[in-house]
């Protein structure tokens, strides 16, 4: 998983297409109930990711052309979508997640379909799909029963972003980077810290952007290597669970909304519908286009 590759000649649009899926990754990251780790692995770079921040430099020479745009885009998606979050979450507008969730719907059945092959080529036995499928409902219970859990949990009290707090934050920020289909920001939405990080981080207050981003770098490093061993050695136990996350994140966002941004009416519902549907085929248009782009 983490051999070095032969040099290829790469399309100059894929620099800008990985941009713009590292802005998608920074902006997932942020957006309550989407997790950045999900449009990491939707995108096809979240197993190179964690290799790289598993080992840095043994991979830098594999990998430094493919994350050099993507952190890029990751730092842009992140304060731009910070300063849009900051502006549309000042309501209680239900859109913004409509669209996330039409964007990942739109990448599940690939993502399904990939978790499906062997990873060597060998056909599944049918104790190994018995373990994949058992892999899928099993993180898919998990996540629901604890993002409904979480999602009950309404009396919490708004929390100032200290520097303590605004660490605490990256470090459970971090986990949504390493374990995709878990949205962090939804937690600390619930938390009530969320919107006051987004204020901080759209005003540039490194009081808070620094102790957030240590955290969440302490977290990535620290459990990538598990991460990325465990891809290696039970790649379709590990895919199928990446599934059920996503299955899970994405069903709960609908299911098990804050309640500020529940849908109130049959108009509000429908237009929430019509984004959802141009997420959707927004997201198989985007990977329609990335395949033409990529190396192969």
């Amino acid at each position: 998983m983490t051999q070095a590759t032969k040099p290829q000649k790469e399309s100059p649009l894929l620099f800008l297409y990985r941009i713009i899926q590292g802005a998608l990754i920074g902006g997932g990251a942020i957006l309550p109930g989407v997790s950045g780790g999900v449009l990491a692995v939707v995108f096809g770079i979240y197993q190179p990711m964690m290799a790289f921040l598993s080992r840095p430099f043994k991979t830098f020479k594999t990998y430094w052309k493919l994350f050099i745009p993507i952190i890029l885009g990751v730092g842009l998606g992140f304060w731009g979508f910070a300063k849009l979050i900051a502006w549309l979450f000042s309501g209680d507008s239900p859109y913004p997640l409509a669209l996330f969730i039409g964007l990942i719907l739109g990448t599940v059945p690939q993502l399904y379909k990939t978790a499906q092959k062997p990873q060597n080529g060998v056909s599944l036995t049918d104790s190994e799909k018995k373990n994949n499928l058992l892999a899928l409902v099993i993180s898919f219970v998990a996540l629901m029963a604890f993002l409904f859990f979480i999602s009950r949990q309404t009396s919490m009290q708004s929390i100032e972003p200290t520097v303590l707090w605004s660490f605490l934050s990256g470090l459970i920020w971090g986990f949504s980077l390493v374990v995709p289909g878990l949205s962090s920001s939804s937690i600390l939405l619930f938390i009530g810290i969320y919107t006051k990080l987004m204020a901080g981080v759209k005003d540039l207050n490194f009081s808070i952007i620094i102790p957030l981003f240590i955290g969440i770098a302490i977290v990535a490093f620290v459990f990538a290597r598990f991460v990325d061993k465990l891809f290696e050695k039970r790649y379709g136990i590990a895919s199928n669970a990446v599934v059920g996350l996503v299955a899970a994140s994405t069903l709960a966002i609908i299911f098990f909304p804050p309640p500020e941004y529940k849908i109130d009416s049959v108009t509000t519902g429908l237009i929430c519908l019509v984004i959802m549907g141009a997420g959707f085929v927004g997201a198989h248009y985007l990977d329609k286009w990335g395949q033409t782009i990529k190396p192969d």
